[in-house]
């Protein structure tokens, strides 16, 4: 009797480790009922309700939902490969000037701030626009002239170095800057990020950054200068146009990096979701691939 016992002791517990080992090994899948936290690994709801593939052509792709202080990833390929991120960089430039620039302040275009290759926001030499309009035909239009424009007031260099000493600050370890707009550089350099990075700096925006989500939710937009000059601006992000009011993100696209996408969504809880999709070819299509088949697996 007491041998029976014993061994029935050792089968329980043996049954016991097996599941733990299991479930171990699913929480980094997102398998089950059990998801990863970014930087830790817990049991956690949402709940995994259908298991099918996402089959994406990206190299980087990952979805995390932010939820009661946490951040937890849904769906992750590649989630900390340092990778090229072309206008995605912006941003990081957003914030350094929201840091550091009175948003009523105003630039005079010169000719060297109209230089940078790519979009302009029709930006005209001689013209006095202020920094929060700036930021408006940065973000929105993705201008890398007024990138620079806004770069070049605190000084082009020294604003690189506040790029980086933010992103050191916010612990984006794969992250290093060389330019404010994400341009892919004559020298053979490129600003560089993570999935995972990219995750910490928009939660940081989140958190204390509104003005940057309340122009990216904009789908068109009118600046007028100084002079009375008017520049209308469309977005470079044409999932706006298809999503619910609210949703916002930032397109970039460079030979190296890449289609490039990050938005966020909400649940049906209201909490926020930051989808990112890098080094794609159907950046958009992808997104939207990303976006459903986490609406279809997770009961949140």
């Amino acid at each position: 009797m007491n041998k029976n016992l014993v061994f029935l002791t050792i089968l329980t517990l043996l049954i016991f480790l097996s599941c733990f080992i299991v479930n171990k090994n699913s929480l980094t899948n997102a398998k089950g009922n059990v998801v990863s936290f970014l930087g830790e690994e817990k049991t956690f709801k949402p709940y995994l309700k259908n298991n099918y593939d996402l089959k994406l052509e990206a190299n980087i792709a990952s979805s995390v939902l932010l939820t009661n202080d946490k951040k937890v990833i849904l769906y992750k390929n590649n989630l900390e490969e340092k990778t090229a991120i072309a206008s995605i960089t912006k941003l990081m430039s957003a914030v350094i000037v929201i840091d550091n620039y009175p948003k009523n302040s105003k630039i005079l275009i010169d000719e060297k701030m109209l230089s940078a290759w790519g979009t302009s926001g029709s930006l005209k030499l001689g013209e006095h626009i202020t920094i929060e309009n700036l930021l408006y035909i940065m973000l929105i239009e993705s201008s890398n002239d007024a990138a620079e424009c806004l770069a070049s007031k605190l000084d082009r260099e020294n604003f690189i170095i506040l790029m980086n000493e933010k992103a050191k600050k916010l612990k984006m370890k794969k992250t290093h800057f060389v330019n404010p707009s994400g341009l892919d550089e004559d020298n053979g350099n490129y600003n560089v990020s993570s999935a995972k990075d990219l995750t910490l700096l928009v939660s940081e925006i989140i958190k204390n950054y509104p003005l940057i989500p309340e122009i990216l939710v904009n789908k068109e937009y009118t600046v007028i200068s100084e002079e009375g000059e008017k520049h209308k601006i469309t977005t470079t992000n044409s999932l706006l146009k298809e999503m619910p009011n609210g949703t916002w993100g930032k397109t970039g696209y460079t030979e190296i990096a890449n289609g490039c996408l990050i938005l966020m969504t909400k649940n049906n809880l209201n909490d926020i979701i930051i989808n990112i999709i890098i080094n794609s070819k159907d950046r958009f299509g992808e997104m939207k691939n990303l976006i459903d088949w986490v609406d279809n697996s997770f009961s949140f």
